[in-house]
């Protein structure tokens, strides 16, 4: 592992490099790695992790929420693993994932720590779509839970063309509404109705099992035709992404 960054109270993103110094295959923007873990004490352990960052030679990055009640993944990462330790993990896989030339506007749609392949897509839609309609909406509780903001928000500053739009269901006394997110509560379909070309979009789904059953309904009821709802679902013994 080459770098451990914290981006939040509960996440932490972990960089990763080959040991043979060799390129990385390049992963489609939304897909994941699977890793085996062998802590000291205990099973071995398999979790699936979305790389958070855009596609390159160099490294992938994935972001993880440290799970206190999970069964082992998460905290593994977070509590034993530093810089310098050797990951085993296969190459990139899913069919979750942003074309190479997304026909029409994109929304990427996210919940808590699922945010982790939106930020690779909206990467490579700053750095490869330049004219791509995009709108980024993500939801969490806080500022305290609230990851890789000013990345996201730089990103779309510096595009032009990339819509942020956060949601807090629990801000603290300190989030204010127009400096730390963009709305209290929680992201609605009548808000998307109001703020995204909803009939010309393609949604990009990911977030806990309840989050997407919520709005995949409610997508469909509202007329968007199935093949333009993009989601995943992981198994239950999958710490998510």
């Amino acid at each position: 592992m080459a770098d451990k960054i914290r981006e939040s109270a509960v996440i932490t993103s972990f960089v990763l490099r080959p040991v043979d110094g060799r390129p990385v295959i390049q992963h489609k923007p939304g897909q994941y790695l699977t890793f085996r873990f062998q802590p000291a004490s205990g099973a071995q352990l398999k979790r699936n992790y979305s790389i958070s960052c855009g596609p390159n030679s160099d490294s992938y990055r994935i972001s993880v929420k440290r799970e206190a009640n999970g069964q082992g993944g998460s905290r593994f990462l977070h509590d034993d693993v530093k810089v310098g330790d050797i990951l085993e993990a296969t190459p990139p896989a899913g069919d979750f994932f942003l074309p190479e030339a997304p026909p029409r506007p994109v929304v990427l749609l996210s919940g808590g720590v699922d945010l982790t392949p939106m930020v690779s897509m909206v990467e490579t839609i700053a750095d490869h779509h330049p004219a791509l309609e995009t709108h980024y909406v993500h939801g969490t509780m806080n500022s305290a839970t609230h990851a890789m903001d000013a990345h996201v928000r730089s990103l779309a500053e510096a595009h032009g063309k990339i819509r942020v739009a956060t949601f807090y269901s629990e801000p603290h006394p300190d989030d204010a509404v127009g400096e730390s997110h963009d709305a209290d509560g929680f992201i609605s379909m009548e808000w998307l109705k109001d703020n995204t070309p909803l009939h010309e979009a393609d949604f990009y789904l990911c977030g806990p099992k309840p989050f997407l059953h919520a709005f995949i309904g409610d997508l469909a009821r509202a007329g968007v035709p199935s093949d333009r709802v993009h989601y995943e679902l992981f198994g239950p013994a999958d710490e998510a992404h």
